[in-house]
């Protein structure tokens, strides 16, 4: 699954979140830098959250969770600074 969103009024970034599922890789990246990277080889947990502060002229708190529906799918929910910015649904 993959998805891309821009955040910041002040200091635009553009943030993007990558989840292979085959390999249980998570990657979120802020204008190609790289924030966040995990790797959870066995057991998927049913829900699974990312906070990251990032930014330098403004505050940007960004949470992403992922909640897994059913075998194969998963809700992923967007928040900037406690604020719900996208839903996404995927693998």
């Amino acid at each position: 699954m993959k998805f891309t969103i821009e955040v910041g009024e002040v200091e635009p970034q553009r943030v993007e979140f990558s989840f292979n599922q085959l390999l249980g890789r998570t990657v979120i990246r802020a204008n190609g830098r790289e924030l966040k990277k995990t790797v959870r080889l066995f057991a998927e947990p049913l829900l699974d959250v990312h906070v990251v502060d990032f930014a330098e002229k403004e505050r940007i708190e960004l949470k992403i969770e992922k909640q897994r529906e059913s075998m194969f799918g998963s809700r992923y929910l967007v928040f900037v600074n406690d604020r719900l910015t996208g839903c996404f649904h995927g693998l």
